[in-house]
């Protein structure tokens, strides 16, 4: 497996909006508007800021349930999700389930590594 590079981390907030302004005002950072929105598949908002090679995804839940709305309600804002970029998203999950890994099967060019299988980590493998 040939992990290219930290995509993205993916952070939970309470309010979108105060935490872009907290980053951009603290960091300088600057908010990638031709990218992020609402997506009410997954229950969420989101917004990204690219620093260096990498970006921060801010994510506000938008509904009481799935994932984002119960990292939310059991540990408040904070660091939801490392997302690496792989070469060959099927290559990966086939090397880490190989080593013992549990994760799940690829979706879209995504898939998520077990907490079980990464010392806690929300992983994300992710194929650009």
């Amino acid at each position: 497996m040939k992990a290219k590079r930290i995509d993205h981390i993916g952070i939970v907030v309470k309010d979108l909006d105060a935490a872009i302004a907290t980053y951009a005002r603290n960091f300088a950072f600057s908010r990638d508007t031709a990218r992020g929105g609402e997506v009410p598949a997954l229950g969420i908002k989101n917004a990204f800021m690219p620093v260096g090679g990498s970006d921060l995804e801010f994510i506000e839940p938008t509904s009481d349930s799935g994932p984002v709305a119960q990292f939310a309600k059991d540990r408040g804002e904070g660091t939801f999700m490392l997302s690496i970029e792989v070469e060959n998203i099927d290559a990966a999950v086939s090397h880490l389930r190989g080593l013992g890994a549990r994760v799940g099967d690829p979706v879209n060019g995504v898939a998520f590594v077990s907490m079980k299988s990464t010392h806690g980590v929300n992983l994300q493998l992710v194929q650009r």
